[in-house]
């Protein structure tokens, strides 16, 4: 992280953002209701957090950062390396309660860096299931994503565990590369919401031709994502702990996350005026988010045309998720969460295995801080590189790949499971 306070601060506009934007697209008195689940849900997703996620998340941070004020974090179970974990750690076991000795000032400080992103996997979720399920079951899965999912698999791959260790014990790439979410935060979050929605059942089959959803708050949803970018921005540039001890670009970084959320939306709005004949203001908002969605993961390991590639995609992967969604797998996602997190968010891990271009993330994961692939100074690489650089397009393939694997089916259980409890408690009150 750095020192910036206005930067540490925009990023809670992500989750205020991701939150209007799925609010912008429900019936009037549904969004009444979704506004104050949304404010209790974000409550448990902090007491959560400060109770167990935090620990499990970084309670092993002093094995992988050697920040002054952290050396309390020591502590990151393996089953492979009781001592330290190195290597292949699974889970956290330090800093629970934020008590002491958890209550350096670094420790504080970290656990409000990471709280946004927490809130924004768990929002994720609760817009697109608030009306299908009662919502304390909501409110349920919610603080389970805080306190329980959502920190193993930022453990994993932020946490300084197996995922993003890849690259030093299986040599496959620099590991799981996820710089601000597209897998941790935005696929996990969407595949709780798909576990959830398939576990209350499908809905009737729907007559006529496919329309575009309705926006019953266009402006919101607009507004909506405008902030969730200034909050990405805030908090991708104040460099996150995960982060720290790898060579990046801050310019190149902002400018990628803004052409991928235009080149989003430029993509969502020509799908609206070919299908159509005209755009569509809550599309056009939620292709941006897709957008960001996407870039999140190689925002600082593309260059610039790849990063305009890469929200062109997403930006047509929105329509044709919610199309999917709702059309074929009848999953009635009103807030489109799954549609704008769960394909761009995979499209965007796979896009660092074939676009990073070497350039940027010397040393990403504790590995080649010098010398990569025997060349000087190369970082992050995947299929397509710099010249002067050596492709590492498969191993780091493997690697992103593992990370969609497994926190697809984490997100996707840990959804499914609580659901399903719902579902049945619902189905033994009617008889």
């Amino acid at each position: 992280m750095g020192d910036n306070g206005m930067q540490w601060t925009l990023g809670y506009l992500l989750p205020v953002g991701f939150f209007l934007l799925g609010w912008s697209g429900m019936e009037p008195e549904r969004a009444r209701r979704a506004a104050v689940y949304g404010v209790l849900v974000l409550a448990l997703a902090t007491v959560g957090y400060f109770a167990t996620g935090f620990a499990f998340h970084l309670g092993g941070a002093a094995v992988f950062s050697d920040r002054p004020g952290l050396e309390a974090l020591d502590s990151i179970w393996s089953p492979l390396d009781r001592v330290r974990g190195l290597g292949w750690g699974v889970i956290g076991l330090k800093g629970f309660f934020l008590g002491s000795p958890a209550e350096a000032s670094q420790i504080l400080a970290l656990f409000m860096a990471y709280l946004p992103m927490v809130a924004t996997a768990v929002l994720i979720p609760m817009l697109a299931l608030f009306g299908r399920a009662g919502g304390g079951w909501v409110a349920l899965v919610g603080l389970a994503t805080a306190a329980f999912v959502f920190p193993l698999a930022a453990c994993w791959v932020w946490g300084g565990g197996w995922l993003a260790s890849l690259g030093q014990t299986l040599a496959r790439g620099h590991g799981t590369v996820d710089y601000a979410g597209s897998g941790v935060v935005y696929l996990l979050g969407g595949m709780v919401a798909w576990g959830g929605l398939l576990a209350l059942g499908r809905t009737p089959p729907q007559e006529g031709p496919a329309e575009m959803p309705p926006a019953h708050f266009p402006l919101l949803a607009n507004l909506g994502a405008l902030l969730a970018a200034v909050g990405w921005l805030g908090w991708s540039l104040n460099v996150p702990l995960h982060a720290e001890g790898a060579r990046l670009d801050a310019g190149a970084m902002a400018v990628n996350g803004l052409l991928a959320i235009a080149g989003a939306t430029l993509t969502a709005l020509l799908y609206c005026w070919l299908a159509l004949g005209h755009g569509d203001p809550l599309m056009g908002a939620r292709g941006a988010a897709g957008g960001l969605v996407a870039i999140s993961a190689g925002a600082p390991f593309l260059p610039p045309w790849a990063a305009l590639v890469v929200g062109g995609v997403a930006g047509l992967l929105v329509p044709l998720g919610v199309y999917l969604v709702d059309r074929v797998l009848r999953l009635a996602d009103g807030s489109a969460a799954v549609a704008t997190a769960v394909l761009p968010g995979l499209w965007g891990l796979l896009a660092v295995a074939l676009f990073a271009d070497g350039r940027w993330g010397q040393g990403w994961n504790g590995v080649g801080a010098e010398v990569y692939r025997t060349v000087i100074g190369q970082g992050v690489s995947g299929f397509f590189v710099a010249p002067g650089f050596l492709g590492d397009g498969p191993g780091q393939m493997i690697a992103q790949v593992a990370g969609i694997v497994v926190i697809g089916l984490l997100g996707f259980l840990g959804g499914w499971i609580g659901m399903a409890l719902a579902h049945g408690r619902r189905g033994q009150r009617e008889c």
